[in-house]
């Protein structure tokens, strides 16, 4: 024989109805997260940047170059660009305690890479060769653009980068007489 006590079944209770106002900030504060995590992603690849540029800086020094003093420029130039992007990583990390704002380091790195852009199109000049062949003038635009495409995921960054460095690319190949200017482009 089954005793069955009604009273102590459990009832069905609808829920408690959210309030609209609750779900906006609910959404709002998820794409401020999202937003601000794309940003620490961001200035997290500076220093991933910065082997980078060191490693490439030195290939291009070996592979190439001119003079030494023009050598010797163009890498103070790049090493400068380093230091910063290295500092910049500093910075970022030291001021997650100090409630900096994030999107103010990402416009400070931001800067960094257009200078980055100037430093390393300035070697189209300095240290490329006058009668460069064609792959490795390509080589020397493209790489460090696909290389921090994948590095920075962030698109004003990468842009920040590719204006200077891809425009002064462009003005080496005409004013240098490169062999193919117009394939180099």
């Amino acid at each position: 024989m089954a005793i069955t006590d009604h009273n102590n079944a459990v009832q069905a209770r609808p829920l408690p109805v959210l309030p609209m106002a609750a779900l906006d900030q609910l959404t709002r504060l998820h794409v401020e997260t999202s937003a601000a995590n794309r940003l620490v992603i961001f200035l997290r690849a500076s220093v991933h940047a910065a082997s980078f540029f060191m490693l490439m800086g030195t290939g291009v020094l070996f592979w190439g170059g001119t003079t030494i003093g023009q050598n010797f420029s163009w890498a103070v130039l790049v090493l400068i660009g380093v230091m910063a992007l290295l500092h910049s990583y500093i910075r970022a990390n030291a001021a997650v305690f100090d409630r900096t704002p994030v999107s103010e380091a990402a416009r400070n790195l931001r800067v960094i890479f257009f200078y980055m852009g100037l430093a390393w199109g300035v070697g189209a000049f300095l240290v490329l060769p006058a009668d460069l062949p064609t792959l490795p003038a390509i080589l020397f635009a493209a790489t460090p653009a696909l290389v921090l495409a994948l590095l920075l995921k962030d698109a004003r960054g990468l842009a920040a980068f590719l204006a200077p460095a891809s425009a002064l690319a462009v003005a080496a190949a005409f004013a240098r007489s490169w062999l193919h200017p117009g394939l180099d482009i």
